[in-house]
């Protein structure tokens, strides 16, 4: 059995498949989300995120919400990949479902500063894993416990 993983995803604005500008943008971008497919360009987690993990979602620096992964990362097919290279438009390697019932919004966004000076952690530019000690203090600054 693959152990579960606590994650933060940096969405970021120039990601053709999110696009948003500012803060209401990246909630509603996450609140809609539903079972799509969930698209990595350049890096995608390297072990995997099995069923089950969680993923936080940051944007401007600020962690403002959570899903729960329903299908673990995937191979993008590579006709895929080719139609898209062949129109001009960002490659996609990797891609996983999220379990649209399980998405939160967080009713306060912790920045990643005040995250980093509580926990003394530090975030990569997309991705970061996390403990679940660590998880549960995000939840707490995030008002979620």
């Amino acid at each position: 059995m693959t152990k579960k993983k606590i994650c933060v995803f940096s969405l970021s604005e120039r990601d053709e498949a999110f696009s948003h500008k500012d803060m209401e943008g990246a909630k509603s971008w996450l609140a809609s989300k539903d079972e799509e497919p969930f698209y990595f360009a350049k890096i995608s987690p390297k072990n995997g995120l099995p069923s089950g993990s969680i993923v936080l979602f940051s944007f401007d620096a600020q962690i403002f919400g959570q899903a729960i992964v329903k299908e673990d990362v995937k191979e993008v097919p590579f006709e895929e990949q080719e139609i898209r290279r062949k129109m001009g438009k960002t490659v996609y390697k990797h891609f996983m479902i999220l379990n649209g019932s399980s998405i939160e919004i967080f009713p306060y966004s912790p920045t990643k500063k005040e995250i980093t000076e509580k926990l003394d952690i530090r975030f990569g530019q997309v991705l970061r894993y996390l403990n679940q000690e660590q998880y549960q203090e995000i939840l707490r600054m995030a008002n979620m416990q």
